[in-house]
């Protein structure tokens, strides 16, 4: 399956630029692993793809749970749990699913937790400073 390449936009802006920069990293990243893995049969390629995918994740969460914590972002243990999970799924992801899947996965996560989510934490920043 195809997956239509993410397309940044201000929907997915949070206000703090450290987190906003991350995050259109992060969707290019998804966007080339998808295109990398679309256009190679070399499953242990794909691997590396993949582990490199879940090791900026890992960066990016601790990242954004710092600015959360140094701001006083009072849902921040929700927060964090959320992470925990969306790691834990990837892990799962990674595991059980085919490469086709785990994309599928990515996009859903990328676009709702962004936008949900991390949007809280861009207000809330706005109210303290």
């Amino acid at each position: 399956m195809q997956y239509t390449p993410l397309h940044w936009t201000s929907d997915y802006e949070t206000g703090i630029e450290e987190i906003d920069l991350q995050h259109h990293y992060f969707m290019t990243l998804i966007n080339r692993i998808e295109d990398e893995i679309q256009q190679s049969t070399d499953l242990a390629y794909h691997k590396r793809l993949l582990d490199e995918l879940c090791k900026y994740a890992s960066f990016h969460f601790i990242s954004e749970e710092n600015i959360m914590h140094k701001l006083g972002y009072p849902e921040r243990q929700q927060h964090y749990l959320l992470h925990r999970n969306l790691l834990d799924k990837l892990s799962w992801a990674l595991v059980q699913h085919s490469e086709e899947k785990f994309i599928g996965f990515l996009h859903d996560w990328f676009l709702h937790h962004t936008v949900t989510e991390d949007k809280k934490v861009g207000v809330f920043a706005r109210t303290v400073n």
